[in-house]
C-alpha cells in the first residue's frame, strides 16, 4: 500500500496534535463521521487494538442519509461501507492496546485484502501491489513488531495515502503513497465484507 519514503518527515508535534485529535472525544451528534470499536482476538480474549476511522463532512452527511432512522442490517451496512470507500478525506487509527509481532500483523493485513478483493472492492493487481508494498514498508520495524501502545495512522486524501507509525513522541515509520489505488486499498481492507473491523465500525453508527 505504501510506494515512497517521505525524504522530508511530519514533525513530531504535529503528528501528535493529529493523533490527539482523533482520540479525543467527539461530539455527540458527530456519530455519522466518527466510527470506533475494539478490535479483540476472541479466541484469546484479548483486545488487541482501538480501532478509530473519522471521515470528511461530505461523507459523515452521506453516511447519516443512509443510517439515520434504520436499523443495523447486511443491506444498509454495504450502503455504509461503499460510502466510506468513496471518502474524500479519511483517517483510520489503530491504538495498540497490546504487543502485536510483525508477522500476525501482517497475516492479518493480507486476509483483509484478500476479502476486499474476493468482494471486488479492489483488483487483483491492486491486491497484488498492495501487498507487495505492506511487506516491504513495515519490514523495517524487523523484529520489534508493534508494541503496547504504539498508534499506527492511515491518513487517506485525494491522490496519496500517508501511513505513519508512532511509539510516544518517537516517528517509526512515515511513508507516503501516491495515486488513488493505495488509498483505495487500505479503506477496502477495513470495510470489505468479512473484514475483520467492517462490522464493529459501522455497528457503531447505529449507538
Amino acid at each position: 500500500m505504501h510506494t515512497r519514503l517521505r525524504m522530508k518527515w511530519t514533525p513530531i508535534a504535529l503528528l501528535l496534535a493529529l493523533f490527539a485529535g482523533l482520540a479525543g472525544a467527539q461530539p455527540a451528534d458527530d456519530r455519522y463521521g466518527h466510527m470506533h470499536m475494539k478490535y479483540e482476538r476472541t479466541f484469546l480474549g484479548v483486545d488487541v487494538a482501538n480501532i478509530d476511522v473519522t471521515f470528511d463532512a461530505a461523507t459523515r452527511d452521506r453516511v447519516r442519509q443512509l443510517a439515520a432512522g434504520q436499523q443495523y442490517s447486511d443491506q444498509v451496512a454495504e450502503r455504509i461501507a461503499r460510502a466510506a470507500l468513496e471518502a474524500y478525506d479519511a483517517n483510520v487509527q489503530v491504538q495498540f492496546l497490546h504487543d502485536a509481532s510483525l508477522k500476525e500483523s501482517l497475516d492479518a493485513a493480507r486476509k483483509n485484502l484478500e476479502r476486499a478483493r474476493d468482494a471486488g472492492y479492489i483488483s487483483q493487481d491492486a491486491f497484488a501491489t498492495a501487498w507487495a508494498n505492506v511487506q516491504r514498508d513495515f519490514a523495517r520495524l524487523g523484529q520489534r513488531g508493534f508494541k503496547k501502545g504504539d498508534r499506527l495512522l492511515y491518513h487517506a486524501r485525494p491522490g496519496s495515502l500517508q501511513t505513519t507509525v508512532t511509539s510516544g513522541d518517537r516517528v517509526l515509520l512515515d511513508v507516503t503513497s501516491p495515486g488513488e489505488a493505495p488509498r483505495r486499498a487500505v479503506l477496502a481492507s477495513y470495510f470489505a465484507p468479512g473484514s475483520d473491523f467492517r462490522k464493529g465500525l459501522i455497528k457503531d453508527v447505529f449507538r
